[in-house]
C-alpha cells in the first residue's frame, strides 16, 4: 500500500503539498513523525524489535512512524500504536511530550499510561518481530550495548527524561 504524506513548514503547519512515502522531502519542507511510549503502572514501558526487512533490523525502539496525509500527530500516533502493537487508545489518553525538528522531519512525542496485559501485544508482520516490557534501566542497558536505534536515544532521553531520572525534559520546537 502506497502511503501519502503531507508536507509541513518549519512551524509544523500543513502546506497543502504531499509526497509518496520514500520520496525525498523537498528542500524547506518537513514530514511529520510520531513516537508513542506506552507506560504501565508498574513502571515498565513497551519496546518492539524491528523486523529483519526493516532499516535498523533487530534494534529495539518505542512505537512510532510517519503521520499519513490528513492525520493530526495524535491521530498518527494512535494509528501507529494500533497497527504495530494491537493496542487501542483514545486521544484523551495521550500526553504530549514535545517535538524535535531536524532536517526534513518534525518528530512529535507522546506518552500513554495504560495497563496493557503482558501478553496482549499483537505485532505487525514486516514491521516488528518481538516485544518486551522494560524498565528505564533495562532500556539504558540496551542503549549501551548498541541494541537500540542510535539517533533515537537522545530524543527518548530528552522527551521522556523524567522516566529516566532526569529532572527536566524538552517540550517544544
Amino acid at each position: 500500500m502506497t502511503e501519502i504524506l503531507d508536507l509541513y513548514n518549519e512551524n509544523g503547519e500543513p502546506t497543502g503539498g504531499t509526497v509518496l512515502r520514500g520520496t525525498p522531502v523537498p528542500q524547506g519542507y518537513y514530514l511529520l513523525l510520531v513516537s508513542i511510549m506506552t507506560l504501565r503502572s508498574d513502571g515498565r514501558f513497551l519496546i518492539t524489535k524491528r523486523a529483519p526487512e526493516k532499516k535498523y533490523a533487530g534494534r529495539w525502539e518505542i512505537t512510532g512512524g510517519c503521520v499519513q496525509s490528513g492525520e493530526t500527530a495524535a491521530e498518527g500516533a494512535l494509528r501507529e500504536l494500533r497497527e504495530e502493537t494491537g493496542i487501542t487508545a483514545s486521544a484523551a489518553e495521550l500526553t504530549e511530550c514535545g517535538t524535535d525538528r531536524r532536517s526534513g522531519y518534525i518528530h512529535c512525542f507522546f506518552l500513554i499510561h495504560k495497563d496493557v496485559p503482558e501478553d496482549a501485544v499483537v505485532l505487525q508482520p514486516g514491521e516488528t518481530d518481538a516485544y518486551r516490557w522494560v524498565t528505564p534501566a533495562v532500556y539504558r542497558a540496551l542503549m549501551r550495548k548498541g541494541r537500540t536505534i542510535p539517533h533515537h536515544n537522545p530524543m527518548i532521553l530528552s522527551h521522556y527524561g523524567i522516566l529516566f531520572g532526569d529532572k527536566k525534559q524538552r517540550s517544544s520546537l
